[in-house]
């Protein structure tokens, strides 16, 4: 047999065809029927193999049928010996074993044992010791076909004899040989497969497998049993050994017929079977792909849903997060735009001004706000009504052809130069019975906007309200702490001979009034006394501490006393008015006609002196305890204070925030004091910047920053002032005026460059303030600078426009040409600067 083997668990139609082949090659050594039936027996048992490649039959066993006068003698007297086992008569048909392959001793089909059996059949005892061989032998022997539903009397076509009988599961094949025996040899299917032989004699081939065989696999044997059967023919008959004259033709024409018969039928069954096979395969491969559809489908469905859960999750946290009124409401129209795939998308919105008075303010998502500049703000028409009275969303899918489309004047219809609206959704803000506006979507295609962008745009407006309302509540309490804070804080006088400014910045987060102070007091006797301090905590009892410790800082002063004195009392102050409060406080007292600046520091940063030459120390030589902690004596250091030196007084909010130490900021504010210097607005603006990050801190800052500016030398202060109503006249009036100042100080090369920036400042006043005006051009030394003043308190930006727009371009301009421009608070609006040097 060699190597050859074939897989019972993958049997196929080849697999028949080659093991047939290789079963008659098995026989042709043979010398005797015995033998021929033990190699076929071998094959069977060797050749079968499972998936894995192991040996898939457990026991194989062949049978012949005989007359009893017709057995061999060792077969007779195998029979005879048995117990109580009685000879029948000569020409009773008889059931041999003739060949048998598996386990030692395990040569049996029962308990009982059928070691060379020799059994009359049909009988009793047959049936019961061998049941599916003596069921085998009885239909291949009685004519009955399979399939043709009974018995079928007279000669048969040699293929129609050939039969198989399959056990496909273990509990048949245990109610036919017993637990024991099953258990025994690992059974999980059994396989009978027989034929005729000549002179009216059958076989039968009775194969235990390991592995499952299903129907298909068993009706491939009805080939290998016609197989068999030639393999078995040359030594059948009375003719003990094969030869050529025993061998009819006609009995090699009926094997041959027969085994062409049985291929035909297998071929024909296979045939049958794999196109239903097909059929089913078809059926399948349909239902897959439409089920793979389904899935593609849903799996698109559950990710945009996921996305758009993610999306407004995001949405809802930037929303919650953001206390910001402005960027706010563009966070909200951008989201709601991008999930409703809109066009552009429009978001009106209700604000209170400075006298309670409601007015209404927009952004724009989708295209540039100039493209909706020219329009008037919309009104309560039967379009726009619905959503600025609350009463719904209203949606769709051509809004042009609505009833109520184009009904009110002035325009019937579009405005011109408006983009082109088709889909249209309407979604109305509403907090609590409260309209606190609405956002509009719009697109040039009919039928865009779903039922899905309706729940989605809705669920960014119920965001969009609560956290509207959030912004609104923090930015008016933080509007009254700034109000209330500016308001116990002094308004810097002017010396002569000193340049001063200050800065409050509450804390980028919070509503609460902080306790930070600056404070410069004129002396009589000309000198000037220099403070800021810090109540440690916030609200409005640190804000009262802040208020009662700057009017006690400022009579001590007044009284004369020295800035150790002064602290001194101050600390003795605090145990009455604040006990257990932690205050800070640096006081300076300066003699400029002495140029001298005596100082005491009471637990506060150090001051940051830079001298003429661009050199820069921190005053800390002499710091005290904080005040508060019982009355103290405090230590003073006295400084030189050169004409153009400069002094920076701050609470620790300016170098101290997350992520930074103070010696980190205290470094940084080194470099920035060492570096160019220039108008002291600007510097301060310019530090300030810097060491916030861009305006992000985490507490209250204050600062007082003075300078003695040099005497003579071209560093004389030359200023033009001018005062504006909010109309546009006023921008070519302050253009002329620029230019006939320029041209008068000998500076005609830079009017061009401040006429376009005056053009600008000017033009954003009165375009955003609508309120009177203050320009302000001023000369010191090598530098020029320009401040215009309004009570709006709208910071210009840089925004970078769309393509194709033209706003926002001013401030690029300015910020290309000058030296430095910058935004700095002032109680009741703001100051706008630009400094050019040169």
């Amino acid at each position: 047999m060699g190597d050859t083997r074939f897989d019972l668990s993958a049997f196929s139609l080849s697999d028949m065809v080659r093991c047939g082949a290789e079963l008659r090659r098995a026989s042709r050594g043979a010398s005797s029927l015995d033998a021929a039936a033990q190699a076929v027996a071998d094959f069977l048992y060797h050749g079968m193999a499972d998936g894995a490649g192991r040996r898939a039959c457990s026991l194989v066993n062949l049978f012949v049928t005989r007359r009893w006068n017709a057995l061999p003698p060792g077969l007779r007297a195998a029979a005879s010996s048995r117990p109580a086992a009685a000879p029948p008569p000569p020409g009773t048909r008889c059931l041999a074993t003739v060949a048998s392959c598996g386990p030692p001793a395990a040569g049996r089909e029962s308990s009982t044992g059928f070691e060379r059996l020799v059994l009359p059949v049909p009988s009793e005892e047959a049936s019961r010791r061998v049941p599916l061989v003596s069921r085998l032998i009885d239909r291949i022997g009685s004519g009955s076909v399979p399939g043709a539903g009974g018995i079928t009397e007279g000669a048969l076509p040699p293929s129609a004899r050939f039969d198989v009988l399959h056990v496909g599961d273990e509990d048949r094949a245990r109610g036919l040989w017993g637990e024991e025996f099953v258990a025994e040899h690992g059974i999980r299917s059994a396989l009978a497969f027989g034929g005729p032989l000549p002179e009216g004699e059958l076989f039968a081939v009775v194969m235990f497998s390991r592995v499952p065989l299903p129907p298909q696999t068993a009706d491939l044997f009805r080939t290998v049993a016609v197989s068999t059967r030639m393999a078995l023919l040359p030594f059948s008959g009375t003719s003990p050994s094969p030869g050529p004259a025993e061998q009819t033709v006609h009995e090699r024409a009926a094997a041959a017929e027969a085994l062409l018969g049985a291929l035909e039928d297998s071929v024909q069954r296979q045939a049958v079977h794999l196109e239903t096979l097909v059929a089913e395969l078809s059926a399948t491969a349909r239902e897959l792909r439409r089920s793979q559809r389904e899935l593609q489908r849903r799996e698109e469905e559950l990710r945009e849903e996921a996305t758009i859960v993610e999306t407004l999750q995001q949405v809802g946290n930037t929303l919650a997060a953001e206390l910001d009124l402005d960027a706010l409401v563009q966070h909200a129209v951008d989201a709601a735009t991008r999930l409703t795939g809109a066009a552009f998308g429009a978001f009106f919105y209700n604000v209170l001004g400075e006298t309670g008075e409601s007015y209404l303010l927009y952004v724009i998502s989708g295209v540039d706000r100039s493209a909706f500049d020219k329009f008037p703000m919309p009104r309560n028409t039967q379009v726009f009504e619905t959503t600025f009275r609350g009463l719904g969303v209203l949606r769709s899918d051509d809004i042009t052809a609505d009833p109520r489309y184009g009904r009110n004047p002035p325009h019937r219809g579009m405005p011109e130069g408006h983009l082109p609206v088709r889909s249209y959704l309407a979604v109305p803000v509403v907090s609590r019975g409260e309209v606190l506006g609405g956002f509009f979507f719009g697109h040039p295609d009919r039928g865009v906007f779903t039922e899905r962008h309706e729940r989605l745009a809705t669920g960014v407006a119920a965001q969009t309200a609560v956290a509207l309302q959030n912004a609104q509540l923090y930015r008016r309490e933080r509007n009254a702490a700034m109000e209330l804070q500016r308001h116990l804080l002094p308004t810097l006088p002017q010396v002569d001979g000193i340049a001063s400014t200050s800065r409050y910045l509450p804390a980028t987060r919070g509503t609460e009034a902080g306790g930070d102070w600056v404070d410069l007091i004129p002396l009589p006797d000309g000198r000037t006394a220099l403070v800021v301090g810090d109540v440690m905590g916030k609200g409005v009892r640190a804000a009262a501490v802040m208020g009662q410790m700057r009017t006690a800082c400022r009579a001590y002063a007044l009284l004369g006393l020295s800035p150790a004195e002064v602290l001194e009392q101050l600390s003795a102050l605090v145990d009455e008015i604040a006990a257990g409060r932690i205050i800070t406080c640096a006081c300076a007292l300066l003699d400029a006609d002495r140029e001298r600046l005596r100082l005491a520091v009471a637990g506060h940063l150090p001051p940051a002196l830079r001298d003429p030459h661009g050199r820069v120390r921190f005053l800390d030589a002499t710091t005290g305890p904080p005040l508060g902690v019982g009355r103290q004596a405090y230590s003073e250091q006295e400084i030189p204070f050169p004409s153009d030196a400069r002094l920076l007084m701050y609470t620790d909010g300016l170098i101290e925030r997350r992520g930074r130490s103070i010696d980190d900021g205290l470094r940084e504010l080194r470099t920035l004091l060492g570096g160019p210097v220039g108008e002291i607005e600007a510097d301060c603006d310019s530090w300030v910047d810097a060491l916030t990050a861009g305006g992000r801190h985490d507490d209250d800052i204050a600062v007082l920053y003075v300078h003695r500016p040099a005497a003579g030398g071209g560093q004389d202060r030359t200023a033009v002032v001018r005062e504006y109503p909010p109309v546009s006249d006023a921008v070519p009036d302050a253009r002329q005026l620029v230019s006939e100042t320029m041209h008068a100080w000998g500076l005609g090369g830079l009017a061009a460059d401040m006429m376009l920036i005056a053009d600008e400042l000017v033009a954003n006043a009165v375009r955003h303030a609508r309120t009177p005006l203050r320009m302000e051009l001023r000369r010191a030394g090598d530098r020029v600078m320009l401040e215009v003043t309004d009570s709006s308190t709208d910071e210009p930006l840089l925004v970078t426009s769309a393509p194709g727009g033209f706003g926002h371009r001013g401030i690029f301009l300015i910020d290309a040409i000058a030296t430095r421009w910058g935004t700095r608070w002032i109680e009741g609006g703001k100051v706008v600067w630009a400094e050019v040097k040169v």
